[in-house]
């Protein structure tokens, strides 16, 4: 185990994955020929179920109450011609949404998310396949679903081109060197594979794995049919993601102030990006320059949410590369194309384990991060 997360790491760090920036968070589009109240609400609960990721978020007493006002949040509007015809694209106030949500306990979802790559596949008691072409209930599903909470899902599959540098029975045995190998040209930051059965008569099995902290990750859902495990599948990731992801404003938990410490800002362009990416966080309340000492800046940050939440937006920005750990993974040497064969082969043949280094408690008063430009 210790080889394969290795070399999983490796395929990783040589080639970093970006997570999407979404530029429509606060848009919405609704079908033109309504009267002013109905398209207005539309809109709020459309960027409401953005903004947290939630479906379930417009069911709310208080947020299904507030929808009657949402001319208040209104900022913009224009006709525009959409796939089901004549329609109106419709900005919102971001400030009046979060403050809306903020209000209600609500937590909320920044711009930039992870992005994820799925491999379905389904196995009948005849044979076992690919999930493929956009005609296929369950991706155009996933798709539409994905799209109306702006989760970045990527389906390779779901293209009618798409030919997998992968078998079917690679992803069913869980190859992840193979797997991962496959989702390179995707850029995600995670994989998962969604493994499909009939175990009964009636009955619907989804299993979907993927690493998380470099641990492999099983979860098994079953339902009466495919369609509803497949929302029953974005649920319950959304949900896995949210703990990480959605930011609580006004969080009374954790620091409201740290040090905040990047080396590698060799030139002024740098330092502007970053501290203009900083003050985008939804997590950020404040951020200023305390020091420059050669290529270090140190910042000050002032917080709008806990702690974590800020390391966790930390994580999805793929040009900061935290040097907290204790200790890195070794860089394994690769002279051939055949590296990938050989960590394998190693890992088959490793009978021991190693117990893990005991992570420390104790929070250190800065963090540490090294800037890597494009």
């Amino acid at each position: 185990m210790r080889l394969l997360i290795a070399a999983l790491c490796f395929l990783l760090v040589t080639h970093a994955a970006q997570a999407k920036q979404l530029t429509d968070v606060y848009q919405a589009v609704v079908p033109a020929g309504q009267n002013q109240s109905e398209w207005q609400q539309q809109a709020l609960a459309q960027v409401l179920v953005k903004v947290t990721v939630n479906p379930a978020v417009v069911e709310q007493a208080a947020i299904k109450a507030e929808l009657k006002n949402a001319g208040n949040y209104i900022k913009t509007f224009a006709a525009v011609s959409s796939e089901q015809g004549p329609a109106l694209k419709v900005g919102l106030d971001e400030q009046k949404v979060q403050q809306l949500l903020s209000q209600n306990q609500i937590a909320i979802w920044g711009a930039r998310r992870p992005a994820i790559v799925l491999w379905p596949v389904e196995q009948t008691p005849e044979s076992r396949v690919f999930m493929q072409g956009t005609a296929n209930p369950v991706l155009s599903q996933l798709q539409q679903q994905a799209k109306a909470i702006g989760l970045p899902l990527e389906l390779p599959t779901a293209s009618e081109t798409y030919i997998p540098t992968l078998s079917v029975d690679e992803v069913w045995a869980g190859n992840w060197l193979l797997i991962e190998q496959a989702s390179l040209p995707f850029n995600a930051d995670q994989t998962l594979i969604l493994l499909f059965d009939q175990p009964a008569v009636g009955q619907y099995r989804l299993t979907w794995q993927g690493y998380e902290q470099d641990q492999l990750v099983s979860n098994e859902l079953v339902a009466s049919s495919q369609p509803e495990l497949a929302t029953a599948f974005l649920s319950s990731l959304t949900a896995q993601l949210a703990s990480k992801f959605a930011v609580q404003l006004g969080s009374p938990q954790g620091q409201t102030e740290l040090e905040l410490d990047i080396e590698g800002l060799t030139n002024f362009v740098d330092q502007v990006k970053v501290q203009q990416m900083l003050s985008a966080m939804l997590s950020v309340k404040q951020v200023t320059v305390q020091e420059r000492k050669a290529d270090l800046l140190k910042f000050k940050v002032q917080l709008a949410a806990d702690r974590s939440a800020f390391i966790n937006s930390l994580s999805l920005e793929r040009r900061l590369q935290s040097l907290q750990a204790a200790s890195e993974p070794a860089v394994i040497p690769v002279d051939t194309t055949d590296a990938a064969d050989e960590l394998f082969s190693e890992m088959a043949a490793e009978m021991a384990t190693e117990p893990a280094a005991a992570a420390s408690d104790v929070m250190p008063s800065a963090l540490r991060y090294r800037y890597i430009p494009n």
